[in-house]
């Protein structure tokens, strides 16, 4: 920060030099503009250049001249007596004007300093058409290289005047108005680095004192307590990550009830039969019950219930971790569905139940997997099969819409409570009236068909079905050739 604020104000004061060196070089020129016009007034006058010989007079016509910030009238200043008195012409220059008041009779004469003046006179040369010097400093200066401007008389070049460069500034007042002005950033960097630091340690400690609750809380959910919330007021980015924060909280809460559930439920499942098959294989042990035919066959159904449960959790874990194998092609679903029917018809009609098929349109393709889609299809007509009343009734329609196709899994009686619906497809979910243990099932095979549907970037929900029971509708992307 202080070195940013260190760069800003040295970039600013360097501006602020050069701009004011601009401004002076533009007055500068100006003045000296102003000043070849009054020395070609002054030559137009006396057509000789003999009086800037002395130098009493050149300093006080350079005091009312162009070039002197405070202009005096030239009749104010004692003029020289050139008729009686003339001083023989001293050298052609300046040596007097850095010679001491005891050298020379003329201390009484004032002499402009550079304060007094827009331009040094010790930068300033006057020279002939010649290229003689006229009057100037004793300083060496190559008449070629520097800047020259031409004193024009009655339309006619007299002189060159000759400025030499000067890139400092010189004039005691700017200089002392450049040090008050670098003096006032100084301070204004103390100030607002002060101002800086104070507002950095509270805006640190805004942002602190939320990464303190998010570590925290990060902490206590590593530790298992997924309970943990914090507070999540605001709007800025803190408050959101907050919010995610809680979010992800509650969402772990959540899927640790569902986990402990799903262990409570899968060793529900498989004690029961367990049961059975230990009572049924002791009292066979025992001699209490004796080895007949019907037995053993009720011994083997409670095996294969716990077969169907164990696929049942393969196939749903697969389908959870991702693992499940989907080669997708183009399905026909007209003639898909109608051998899974075809299949199940022996099943329906054994419980006196009627099986059906309908569509009007002879071809309907999706982009799927066959072997998935029948499993789909087949734990949806089994489903019926089971929790469906002796004598009852399934139809299998499908629909084609412009994007969709859509297909519809009708049962009879009984059917299901309207706030039931939604929760059919979680797992191990029972309705009371119409899915008891006697039927085999585990309440496994709607959760598979919902991720075989969603696999397939389609949608699977319950209602009730106009023939007194459920209608289990799906929705599938329509393949477009």
């Amino acid at each position: 920060m202080l070195l940013l604020l260190g760069s800003i104000i040295l970039a600013v004061h360097f501006n602020f030099k050069q701009g004011l060196s601009g401004y002076l070089q533009k007055i500068e020129q100006e003045k000296l503009q102003q000043f070849t016009q009054q020395l070609g007034e002054y030559y137009s006058q006396h057509k000789n250049w003999e009086e800037f010989y002395d130098h009493r007079f050149l300093f006080a016509w350079l005091s009312s001249s162009a070039l002197a910030k405070y202009p005096q009238p030239f009749s104010l200043l004692p003029p020289p007596d050139f008729e009686h008195h003339r001083p023989p012409p001293p050298p052609r220059d300046f040596q007097d004007y850095h010679q001491s008041p005891d050298d020379h009779d003329h201390s009484h004469t004032p002499k402009p300093i550079d304060s007094d003046m827009w331009v040094s006179i010790d930068r300033i040369f006057v020279f002939d058409n010649q290229n003689k010097k006229i009057a100037g400093s004793p300083e060496p200066i190559d008449f070629e290289k520097e800047q020259k401007m031409p004193i024009v008389s009655e339309g006619q070049q007299v002189a060159w005047l000759v400025i030499k460069p000067n890139p400092l500034i010189t004039d005691q007042l700017l200089i002392d108005f450049m040090q008050s002005q670098l003096h006032g950033y100084l301070w204004i960097v103390g100030v607002a680095l002060l101002m800086s630091l104070f507002l950095a340690f509270v805006m640190t400690q805004q942002i602190l004192l939320p990464l303190r609750r998010i570590t925290t809380g990060m902490r206590s959910l590593t530790t298992g307590d997924f309970s943990t919330q914090i507070t999540d007021k605001g709007y800025d980015e803190l408050a959101t990550l907050a919010k995610d924060f809680n979010l992800l909280g509650r969402a772990l809460a959540e899927s640790e009830q569902m986990r402990q559930q799903w262990l409570a439920d899968i060793s529900h499942e498989l004690r029961t039969p367990l049961a059975v098959l230990r009572g049924e294989l002791e009292a066979l042990v025992d001699g209490i019950r004796v080895p007949t035919p019907e037995r053993i066959r009720s011994l083997e159904q409670e095996v294969l219930s716990l077969t169907r449960l164990v696929d049942d959790l393969y196939q749903l874990s697969l389908s959870d971790l991702g693992a499940l194998d989907y080669q997708f092609n183009r399905v026909e679903l007209v003639e898909h569905c109608k051998m899974i029917v075809q299949t199940f018809q022996a099943r329906f009609a054994s419980r006196g139940m009627s099986l059906t098929f309908f569509t009007d349109y002879p071809n309907v393709f999706v982009s799927g997997d066959a072997m998935r889609l029948a499993q789909l299809f087949s734990n949806l007509l089994e489903n019926s099969y089971r929790y469906t009343d002796n004598q009852g009734t399934c139809r299998i329609t499908i629909e084609e819409q412009k994007s969709l196709v859509i297909i519809d899994v009708d049962d009879s009686a009984p059917s299901v409570d309207a706030q039931e619906l939604p929760l059919l497809f979680e797992r191990f979910h029972r309705v009371d009236k119409s899915r008891q243990r006697q039927t085999g099932g585990a309440g496994l095979g709607l959760a598979i068909c919902q991720n075989i549907v969603k696999a397939h970037d389609g949608q699977i929900h319950a209602t009730v079905s106009k023939l007194g029971g459920v209608r289990i509708r799906i929705e599938l992307p329509k393949l477009h050739f």
